[in-house]
């Protein structure tokens, strides 16, 4: 896909404008994104007017097709992007909101293939703005969020799940059918080469050895699949790590972020990605120190979101909030930070180009002190709040 996009006219929205020249580049290193190929288009319009975009293709690499269900997951994060947020948006206006939800790239234009029928095939194409031309990155994820980055993304995350959740309530046929059936359950089908990797990793801890049955026990609850307990049911990003959001920073400080990569976004509990970000992504003493202010403050933009979209929130109390990620966490968040932890820490030398990716080396035993000082964080949090 290096190179060109085959009719590039016809695939981006640019109202009035002809593209006269679109150059394309590679955007990503390895180890950057599994799921797709990332593109950067650089777009000349008729009147020399520069445009740049950014392209997400489908990975030149089966085995990573296969493992992020591309067929399915490609489709679904065009519907986000080209329905879902829109959709949302309009409710909100609908509702008297006047400052809608603006945590994602804006859409530029889609396709799931050149011949017009329902397959994703290695012509489809996700067009979005390219937000490093506004000074928008990623953080370091090795070295985690400190506090300002982290309650920035926890209140993005609370709108992504309030709004969603209060159109379901308003409208429950309309997300049945528009919505909820775009939201699918995602498990890696490498579940056997990652237990091995996560029991062989655990052996190299003395002090875990008595708590090795019950981490990789745990550890097997990701294969595993656990329905939303409702009403809190809603959509959940279900990748909410680092990586995937572009923070923009003012003299050092983060003001602004955009929250990348709905591949898997899945119908489940908000909790999942409460869990989720907090343990694979936010510094260790930011969560030891902060935890109870952070589920506060999540649970307060949440409530709020709710009571500005007309729902009663007496069923979404911070104690109700409390259980649910005491059942998610239990139920399936070890296995999912624990997994995650190996490309959050990976060894960029070691990253192969994602054509190059399979079963045997996409995750590989050698770790970092780093990885082994988080994957210790995590399990001794997780034990503490009887998670695990």
């Amino acid at each position: 896909m290096d190179g060109q996009i085959k009719k590039i006219d016809t695939l981006i929205t640019l109202p009035g404008k002809k593209i006269q020249r679109c150059e394309v580049k590679r955007l990503t290193a390895p180890g950057e994104n599994y799921g797709s190929l990332m593109l950067s288009l650089e777009i000349t319009t008729e009147d020399s007017e520069k445009i740049s975009l950014v392209a997400k293709a489908v990975p030149p690499n089966e085995f990573i097709q296969e493992y992020f269900m591309t067929s399915v997951t490609f489709r679904n994060e065009i519907v986000f992007y080209k329905h879902i947020v829109p959709t949302l948006q309009e409710f909100q206006r609908q509702n008297g909101v006047t400052e809608v939800i603006d945590f994602t790239p804006k859409y530029f234009g889609s396709r799931l293939n050149l011949t017009g029928s329902d397959k994703v095939d290695q012509d489809a194409v996700l067009v979005l703005e390219n937000l490093k031309i506004q000074n928008y990155g990623t953080l370091d994820s090795t070295m985690g969020l400190d506090l300002d980055a982290t309650k920035l993304i926890l209140g993005d995350l609370a709108h992504l799940h309030a709004v969603p959740l209060a159109y379901k309530l308003h409208k429950p046929l309309d997300f049945a059918t528009n919505i909820k059936p775009f939201l699918n359950d995602w498990t890696p089908n490498i579940h056997s080469n990652m237990k091995e990797l996560i029991s062989r990793f655990i052996d190299q801890f003395e002090q875990l050895k008595t708590l090795k049955t019950r981490l990789v026990e745990g550890f097997d609850k990701i294969k595993e699949y656990f329905p939303a307990r409702e009403p809190f049911g809603t959509i959940t990003h279900n990748d909410c790590w680092v990586n995937n959001n572009m923070v923009q920073l003012q003299g050092g400080t983060p003001v602004r972020n955009k929250l990348v990569d709905y591949q898997i976004a899945s119908y489940g509990s908000p909790a999942r990605d409460i869990v989720f970000f907090l343990f694979s992504s936010v510094k260790n003493d930011v969560v030891t120190q902060y935890y109870d202010r952070l589920i506060e403050w999540y649970h307060g933009i949440f409530v709020s979101e709710l009571e500005a979209l007309k729902c009663d929130t007496k069923p979404f109390s911070l104690e109700a909030l409390k259980k649910e990620i005491d059942i998610e966490a239990r139920d399936s968040q070890f296995g999912h930070v624990a997994f995650m932890l190996y490309p959050i820490f990976a060894v960029r030398k070691n990253i192969g180009d994602l054509s190059d990716l399979s079963p045997g080396n996409i995750f590989l035993d050698e770790v970092t002190d780093l990885h082994k000082e988080k994957f210790l964080f995590v399990v001794e949090e997780f034990v503490k709040r009887n998670w695990v």
